[in-house]
């Protein structure tokens, strides 16, 4: 090998000995740039692949495990959206009807008023309905929410096809 070596002027040689007894004497690897591989190394490389495809596919079981779980869960949440459009629904007809009974006590409004008087009254109804609409959503998430469907129907007197 040293003559092999001076013949190709020193440049580096890779020698992959795959055969078993190994046909190639272990001490050519001492020799500057002669790199030897053998069998047990190509397996070294193979195992660390492997562990690292084992580790990967574990890696994406788990990216798997919890999409599936967020798409469980929003599809839960979707049961109660029916809920969530009557109780909206239910809450601006009752900011719609009040508004305009105060509208003719109020008298002439200007443009940014009555901008403001919606702002504000749309405000107050989303706050009210917030509660309500988190914990539909979240006993949705959860399991079966039929119980705060059922809840939230009757203090807002909804109707019953929610």
């Amino acid at each position: 090998m040293k003559l092999v070596m001076k013949a190709r002027r020193n440049k580096p040689v890779f020698i992959v000995d795959i055969a078993v007894p190994r046909n190639v004497e272990p001490s050519v690897n001492e020799i500057d740039n002669v790199f030897l591989y053998d069998i047990d190394d190509l397996q070294k490389v193979v195992d660390r692949n492997v562990r690292g495809r084992e580790a990967a596919a574990e890696h994406a079981a788990r990216i798997i495990e919890e999409e599936v779980h967020w798409l469980e869960s929003r599809m839960k949440e979707r049961e109660v959206s029916p809920a969530i459009v009557s109780l909206q629904g239910k809450l601006e007809e009752v900011r719609a009807a009040e508004l305009e009974r105060f509208r003719t006590k109020l008298g002439p409004l200007s443009a940014t008023q009555e901008e403001a008087l919606e702002a504000l009254t749309r405000g107050i109804i989303n706050k009210i309905a917030h509660g309500a609409i988190s914990e539909l959503r979240r006993q949705g998430a959860q399991g079966d929410p039929t119980v705060s469907i059922e809840m939230i129907r009757r203090i807002f007197r909804l109707e019953s096809n929610t």
